[in-house]
């Protein structure tokens, strides 16, 4: 039976069960079970993943309550700014609860404080849970491996032209991918992978690249196979189609680049080029399609409606423009935004979006302070790769709506945790000299 305890001012669990193998479930309900797959009474809420997720931030709640002696940990701001945010999202419920509200956005803004219940959970558990640095290095290899298996899924699915998880059947879930094909843009196949769209298989493979490259980079015994695994993630990077895919892909590799020296850069460029020749031979006029996507994005039909979103949201957001209409309450039948900050600046009003922002900048600025405590060369790249990943995530909720995919929310959410967790074991671990004088990052 799992217990908690307090002996290392974590959450902590006997019986072989810890907050990393937890998470680890976590990583395999994300990843390997499709996204639209999902308890049917809950709906958008009862995926797998985020159900685990409420069973997280439970875990961490009844550690909190039970305790009868303090953490020892100090202020996490990774943890604070989460739970400061889940406390404005709370308040927006209350607010959109207590005026008129259509009967069909009553059952989805329940759902949404289950989904942020969930995300919560996992970004909670991550900082308080882990209890040392190896454990958190296994984790992270963990989520690495899960984004190359992925990979390697979109690349059958682009040579066999066929989804293969639409065949999955899970006893208590229902999916709509059934008889599902892949999607097509400019003629070329996109897949998806086990997420709910390209666009998400794109943005959550370009949020754990800089997971792998720091792993392929480091000095342990799995440096060759993540070497090799970075070829799949790029190929399939590609194969999404999706400009938001490209852009976040981008924003991580250059957060990743201005940590090198100019040797680490020319490798990493060597090894993009000769990636990219190979996706030009086996897939011809892709790499044209790309120079169109941005060359010519004032004629896709996708960009001229992300432009124009901003005169209908601003009449959503006149109504209540401090806590908004409710967390999920802006549906489709409304307008497709594709833009999660203005989505959340509808649905949350300006606490809602500035209390994200501030979860955002915690995460980076506790992967960056992560890194200046630490003295192991691979740690510091990990924490760069963790800040890399999290500015991944932020540039993707500029695109579309990441918190309408489960896979994608779950991904930016967990990636806080982590960066918040690596601060928390990292403060521990430094002198208190070097906490007072941190190497330069």
């Amino acid at each position: 039976m799992t217990q908690v305890g307090t002996t290392t001012g974590t959450i902590r669990a006997r019986a072989g069960v810890d907050a990393t193998a937890i998470l680890t479930t976590y990583l395999v309900l994300l990843w390997f079970v499709p996204s639209t797959m999902v308890v049917p009474a809950l709906g958008s809420a009862g995926s797998p993943s985020n159900l685990l997720g409420v069973g997280c931030f439970s875990w961490w709640v009844w550690f909190h309550v039970q305790r009868a002696e303090d953490t020892g940990v100090g202020f996490q701001p990774v943890r604070a700014a989460m739970l400061g945010w889940l406390l404005i999202m709370l308040v927006v419920y209350a607010h959109a609860m207590a005026s008129p509200i259509l009967g069909d956005e009553i059952s989805v803004a329940d759902n949404g404080i289950l989904r942020l219940l969930g995300m919560a959970g996992v970004l909670l558990l991550a900082t308080d849970g882990i209890t040392t640095r190896e454990r958190h290095r296994v984790l992270l290899r963990r989520l690495a491996l899960a984004a190359g298996v992925v990979a390697v899924l979109g690349l059958v699915q682009y040579a066999t032209h066929q989804i293969w998880v639409d065949r999955l059947s899970i006893p208590g879930l229902t999916a709509s991918t059934a008889g599902q094909e892949l999607s097509e843009r400019a003629g070329f196949a996109r897949p998806s992978g086990t997420s709910t769209h390209p666009i998400e298989y794109g943005v959550v493979l370009a949020m754990a690249l800089p997971l792998v490259i720091a792993l392929a980079g480091g000095q342990h015994r799995q440096r060759l196979f993540f070497r090799v695994l970075l070829v799949p993630m790029i190929l399939s990077i590609y194969l999404s189609v999706s400009r938001s895919a490209y852009v976040c892909a981008l924003v991580a590799l250059v957060v990743m680049a201005l940590s090198w020296d100019h040797r680490k850069r020319i490798h990493a460029g060597f090894f993009l080029l000769v990636t990219s020749v190979a996706m030009y031979l086996w897939v011809p006029g892709l790499l044209g399609t790309i120079v169109t996507l941005f060359s010519q994005g004032e004629d896709d039909p996708s960009v001229a409606s992300r432009t124009g979103s901003y005169e209908i949201a601003a009449q959503f957001i006149t109504n209540s423009p401090l806590l908004g209409r409710g967390f999920g309450t802006f549906l489709p039948k409304y307008w497709i935004l594709d833009n999660g900050y203005l989505g959340l600046l509808i649905e949350g009003g300006i606490l809602g979006l500035v209390g994200l922002l501030a979860v955002i900048v915690a995460g980076v600025l506790a992967a960056r302070r992560a890194r200046s405590w630490s003295t192991d060369p691979d740690d510091r790249q990990m924490a760069r790769a963790l800040m890399a990943s999290i500015m991944a995530g932020a540039c993707g909720l500029a695109f579309f709506d990441t918190f309408a995919f489960p896979q994608t929310a779950g991904c930016v959410f967990l990636v806080i945790g982590l960066a918040g967790s690596m601060r928390r074991l990292e403060e521990r671990a430094a002198p208190a000299s070097d906490r007072s004088h941190p190497i330069p990052p």
